[in-house]
């Protein structure tokens, strides 16, 4: 994959977040690291526009993150030009995260066939090297 891709993407991804009036808008404050072959790494830390009503990350959020941090990660193949429809999505939560915590993203391109893209999500608590919860994302690309 060219590294051109790659940038390309992370600007995309910067530019519509930034902009968007849609639900997307909660994606505000996630910057990406770095974006290439597949993958996307991204970071951000935890307000209180993320937080559910005990103050920890929203599991409605980290869904979110799941949703569009693949979707992101899958444009940034050289081959697609898609970003699909989803047909799957799963979250594991496994611990909780508070405001003011540092979170990572990192959304890797496991398996990309003609018709189906298989996606998978980790988000950790970078501040405890802790993982908080994994997702897979399938989506169908042959549109």
């Amino acid at each position: 994959m060219s590294s051109n891709k790659g940038a390309q993407v992370a600007e995309l991804f910067t530019k519509v977040i930034a902009t968007t009036k849609c639900f997307d808008h909660n994606l505000r404050k996630v910057k990406v690291i770095s974006c290439s072959n597949g993958r996307l790494l991204t970071g951000f830390q935890v307000g209180p526009e993320h937080l559910n009503q005990r103050g920890t990350l929203h599991g409605g959020f980290i869904a979110h993150l799941v949703d569009a941090i693949s979707t992101y990660a899958l444009t940034a193949n050289d081959t697609i030009e898609t970003r699909g429809v989803s047909i799957d999505l799963s979250v594991s939560y496994f611990s909780a995260a508070r405001e003011g915590d540092n979170i990572e993203v990192e959304a890797v391109t496991r398996k990309l066939g003609k018709k189906i893209a298989f996606l998978e999500v980790e988000i950790r608590n970078k501040d405890k090297n802790q993982v908080l919860a994994t997702g897979r994302h399938t989506k169908y690309i042959g549109i």
